[in-house]
């Protein structure tokens, strides 16, 4: 089996504030927003964005040389890529109850254990996550790495406020990124997870 090359940055060496970035006059002319929190190259949300061209699709990406990539390649009315972290995005740019999806797929999996703190998913973005999302969003979530699932699925289940969603119908209409395509061709397993806050926390 081809060893999977991945080129990893650190999130926790990203500390730039995002402040001096608004959505708000351009989300008005939208029916949603939704957040793709690692996007790589690009190829889901520059999809995404073309399949539902009334929603707004919000990228953001640590590595900065694939987000002026995807600038480069697409320009797409609905779309804004953004260099920085995750959290700090969610914190800056999100409004509260805006967002109606969000998307975390095949994210660096960090297997050293000295490393895990630097995985994406943790405490205070599911916290942040749900703060984010309108009544009834979704947190989507997949990878083709066994301990990280296990780790992002522990994760959601211990926060207590959330449901899972079996059969989601987006994973065989909507999903297609480029390591899921070289997990298909590499036939590695592939896990996914729907995440639905419960709305009446």
């Amino acid at each position: 089996m081809k060893k999977r090359i991945r080129t990893h940055t650190n999130p926790l060496n990203i500390r730039q504030r995002l402040t001096d970035i608004s959505l708000d006059a351009l989300s008005v002319s939208f029916d949603g927003i939704d957040l793709d929190i690692g996007f790589g190259r690009g190829r889901f949300m520059s999809t995404y964005a073309q399949q539902y061209p009334t929603r707004l699709i919000v990228g953001v990406e640590v590595r900065k040389q694939m987000v002026l990539a995807f600038r480069e390649r697409y320009q797409l009315h609905n779309c804004v890529p953004i260099w920085g972290a995750a959290e700090m995005c969610l914190e800056d740019v999100i409004m509260d109850h805006s967002l109606g999806r969000v998307f975390i797929f095949h994210p660096d999996p960090w297997f050293k254990k000295r490393h895990h703190k630097r995985r994406v998913l943790n405490p205070k973005l599911l916290q942040l996550i749900q703060l984010k999302l309108v009544s009834g969003g979704r947190l989507y979530i997949s990878t083709d790495v066994e301990e990280l699932h296990n780790d992002m699925l522990n994760l959601c289940q211990t926060c207590g406020t959330l449901e899972f969603i079996e059969n989601d119908p987006f994973w065989t209409t909507d999903y297609m990124t480029h390591w899921s395509m070289f997990s298909d061709r590499q036939e590695r397993e592939q896990y996914f997870l729907t995440v639905q806050f419960k709305e009446d926390l």
